[in-house]
C-alpha cells in the first residue's frame, strides 16, 4: 500500500462483482496520471467468486474482506480505516471518468466553503455504451424530500470533516435509500452543498442495480415521510413540475454527442468511445429506474 498520505479516500463496497470491480479499480487507479494522491478501499462482504484473492494481489488497493450489515455499513467501514482529506465512495459498476479528482482537487481548493460537491454523469450497460448523460440541477431540498435523490453517489464527494464532525453517517438500518436520507439531513445541518456541470463519473447498470429492488419504493417513501414530504400525492407532483421545468430551462433535456473513455481492465486499459444524441432518460429496459423517477 502507498504510504503517501492521500487526499482522496474512495469506498468501494462489493460483493461477488469482480468483473466490475476490475473496471472500477482502474478507473481509481487511472487518477494518478495526474498526480492525484488517492487511496482506494474496496470493503468486499466475503466474496465467492475469487475477489478476495485478487484483492490480495493489489499492493496499490487497501481491500478487505470480511462480512457486513450491507453497503452502508461496508462504506462506514472502509471510511472507518480511511486517512484522506476527501471521501467519496464508487460502486463496483461504477467508474470515475479520467481527471475527475484532478477537477475535484482544483475545484475545492477554490471553494473553501463547501462540504459536499456533486455531479453529472453517464449511464452505461457493462460494455461501455452510453444510453444517457444526466445534467443534473443544484441540491433542492422540496425536489429531494417529495420526489428522488438527484445527487447521484458515484459523483459525490464530502470534505473529511463532516466524518469527523459525526454528521458523514448512513442510517444503515435503511438498505435502499439511505444516501437519500443522508444528504437530506447533511442539508438541514446547514451543509453547503454545490453542483457542478461537468460529467464526473460512469453509472453502470446491469439489471442488477439496488434501484430495481422491489422494496426501494417503500423505503423511498418513508424517507420522504421522514423528511416531511407532502402527503397529497397530486401536490408532490405539483412541486416536481417545478424541477421539469428548472432542469428544462438549465439544458438538462437537450440531447448531446459526448466522448469519453472507459475502462476496461484494471491497468486501466481504456476504450475510447463516442455517443451520439444522448438524452437524459433511461428506462427499466436498460436495467435502470423506472421512468417516473426520471422526470
Amino acid at each position: 500500500m502507498n504510504t503517501e498520505t492521500p487526499l482522496f479516500s474512495v469506498a468501494t463496497p462489493t460483493r461477488n462483482a469482480l468483473e466490475h470491480l476490475r473496471r472500477c479499480v482502474g478507473s481509481v487507479r487511472g487518477q494518478r496520471a495526474d498526480d492525484v494522491a488517492v487511496e482506494h478501499l474496496v470493503q468486499d462482504a466475503r466474496s465467492s467468486d475469487s475477489t478476495p484473492d485478487w484483492l490480495a494481489t493489489l499492493p496499490d488497493v487497501a481491500g478487505v474482506s470480511e462480512a457486513d450489515r450491507g453497503m452502508y455499513d461496508a462504506i462506514h467501514r472502509a471510511w472507518a480505516r480511511s486517512r484522506g482529506q476527501v471521501l467519496s465512495w464508487l460502486n463496483a459498476d461504477e467508474q470515475y471518468l479520467p481527471g475527475t479528482l484532478a477537477f475535484v482537487q482544483r475545484w475545492f481548493e477554490a471553494h473553501p466553503q463547501v462540504q459536499v460537491l456533486f455531479g453529472d454523469y453517464l449511464v452505461a450497460r457493462p460494455d461501455g455504451t452510453a444510453v444517457a448523460l444526466r445534467r443534473e440541477i443544484p441540491f433542492r431540498r422540496a425536489y429531494v424530500a417529495n420526489g428522488f435523490l438527484n445527487t447521484q453517489s458515484c459523483t459525490l464527494f464530502f470534505r473529511r470533516t463532516l466524518w469527523e464532525r459525526g454528521l458523514l453517517r448512513f442510517d444503515d438500518r435503511l438498505r435502499y435509500a439511505a444516501d437519500k436520507d443522508l444528504m437530506l439531513r447533511l442539508h438541514d445541518a446547514g451543509v453547503a452543498i454545490a453542483h457542478v456541470p461537468r460529467v464526473l463519473a460512469i453509472f453502470g447498470i446491469d439489471g442488477h442495480n439496488l434501484s430495481t429492488h422491489p422494496q426501494m419504493a417503500d423505503e423511498v417513501e418513508q424517507v420522504r415521510r421522514r423528511h416531511g414530504a407532502l402527503a397529497s400525492p397530486a401536490l408532490r407532483r405539483l412541486v416536481m413540475l417545478g424541477r421539469t421545468a428548472e432542469r428544462l430551462l438549465s439544458g438538462g433535456y437537450t440531447r448531446r454527442d459526448f466522448a469519453y473513455r472507459y475502462a476496461i481492465d484494471e491497468q486501466p486499459r481504456y476504450r475510447e468511445l463516442q455517443a451520439r444524441r444522448l438524452g437524459g432518460r433511461y428506462s427499466l429496459a436498460d436495467g435502470a429506474e423506472p421512468a417516473p423517477q426520471e422526470a
